[in-house]
């Protein structure tokens, strides 16, 4: 490599990390100014508060199953997308939980990770306990199971046996097991609102769900349920961010057309 090529990739470095430190700030001055921001619904809530309405009038039980969310960090990109989705989805839970208590909906969950079992308990008392009625929480009803084949197959035998009036599927399945929870739930007549992590995943999923939605808004999820102002700030303050890329993007292709640069 010549000395100038070396001076090209230390100067493309250097932009790289000021682009990357410029963005921290604008995030970091979002918590501050943007505190008290107000965050619009977004569709997975609403879906997700739909499926509980549609238990309530069928009688049956939801099923909120996260798949292997929360259940592993493995060390690599994989184990941290899988972990960004835990406080999402636990922020899912306790508002679910909460309409749940309203309504009168039992909710049933399961977990491979003793861990995530504990936090799914605390989240779900706290939902029905906002609700007004902490009295309609069932422990038992978060199910700690020793792997990933034994969750997916009490999935389905509770699917046939119960039935669930909805399921709300967020997290990660393999394609080979989501597939026959998906067709055991749709047999059965459940909405399904799914929510999965990986691309190939949610492609089987759309073979039956009824409400899709994917991981960017998965995972901000658990910024617009949360009772914290700051992930909110820090939320919109994204958008400041991609106005500034979009602008851009925009002002480059301009310049490009015209032969300006």
């Amino acid at each position: 490599m010549t000395m100038n090529q070396l001076v090209l990739q230390a100067l493309v470095r250097v932009d790289v990390l000021g682009v990357f430190i410029a963005f921290f700030l604008v995030l970091l001055g979002a918590s501050f100014t943007l505190r008290g921001v107000s965050l619009r619904s977004i569709p997975t809530v609403e879906a997700s508060l739909e499926a509980v309405r549609a238990c309530s009038e069928k009688g049956n039980p939801l099923l909120f199953d996260t798949g292997w969310t929360g259940a592993n960090f493995w060390g690599h990109s994989s184990g941290l997308t899988t972990l960004c989705f835990v406080p999402a989805t636990l922020e899912l839970l306790r508002a679910i939980s909460r309409e749940s208590g309203k309504l009168g909906v039992r909710v049933i969950t399961g977990t491979t990770n003793a861990v995530y079992a504990l936090m799914s308990h605390d989240f779900m008392q706290r939902g029905f306990a906002e609700s007004g009625h902490p009295e309609r929480f069932i422990p038992t009803d978060i199910r700690f199971y020793p792997d990933n084949t034994a969750l997916n197959l009490s999935d389905v035998e509770m699917a046939h046996r119960l039935p669930f009036g909805a399921a709300v599927m967020v997290g990660g399945h393999n394609q080979t097991s989501n597939v026959v929870i998906y067709e055991a739930l749709a047999t059965e007549g459940a909405m399904i609102v799914a929510g999965e992590i990986w691309p190939n995943d949610n492609s089987m999923a759309a073979l039956a769900a009824d409400y899709m939605s994917f991981s960017e808004e998965n995972i901000a999820i658990g910024s617009y349920l949360s009772d914290d102002p700051v992930p909110k700030a820090i939320l919109a303050g994204e958008d400041i961010i991609k106005v500034f890329l979009i602008a851009i993007v925009i002002i480059g292709g301009i310049l490009a057309g015209a032969g300006v640069w």
